[in-house]
C-alpha cells in the first residue's frame, strides 16, 4: 500500500478542527495489519477489535442476503459516546470516538465525514 502518512496526520488534524471538544479519539489504520497509521488519543486495542467487527459484520450481512457495508457505519454507545467507523476502500479503516453531547451531527456528516473521505483518498500515493 502506498500512503502518505503526513497527509493522514493532516486528515486527523482537520477532524480535530471540525469536531473540536467533541472528538475523544481517532485512528486511521491498515485493515490487513490492524496497526494505526495516524491518530489522536490512539486506541490500539480498539483498532484491532474494530477490524474484527468490520470483517464479521461484512460476513454477517453477506450471509444474511443483505447489501454489504458501504462507506461508514455509526454506533450510539452508552455513557453519551458515539463511534463512526469509515471504510476507506478495502485496505484502510478509520474510527472516530466522540462525545455525543459535544458533537453536532450535521457537522459530522456534512463536513467532517466528506472531508475525511477526500483527505484519505488524497493521501494515497
Amino acid at each position: 500500500m502506498q500512503i502518505d502518512v503526513q497527509k493522514l496526520e493532516a486528515a486527523i488534524t482537520d477532524l480535530k478542527a471540525a469536531l473540536k471538544d467533541g472528538l475523544l479519539a481517532a485512528d486511521i489504520w491498515d485493515r490487513n495489519t490492524g496497526l494505526s497509521l495516524a491518530g489522536f488519543n490512539t486506541q490500539p486495542a480498539a483498532v484491532a477489535l474494530f477490524t474484527e467487527i468490520v470483517n464479521s459484520l461484512g460476513d454477517t450481512l453477506e450471509s444474511s442476503g443483505f447489501p454489504g457495508l458501504d462507506r461508514y457505519f455509526f454506533m450510539n454507545l452508552q455513557t453519551g459516546k458515539i463511534v463512526l467507523i469509515v471504510m476507506h476502500g478495502t485496505d484502510l479503516l478509520q474510527g472516530v470516538l466522540m462525545d455525543s453531547s459535544k458533537v453536532n451531527l450535521g457537522v459530522l456528516l456534512s463536513v467532517a465525514l466528506p472531508k475525511a473521505l477526500s483527505s484519505v483518498q488524497a493521501a494515497r500515493a
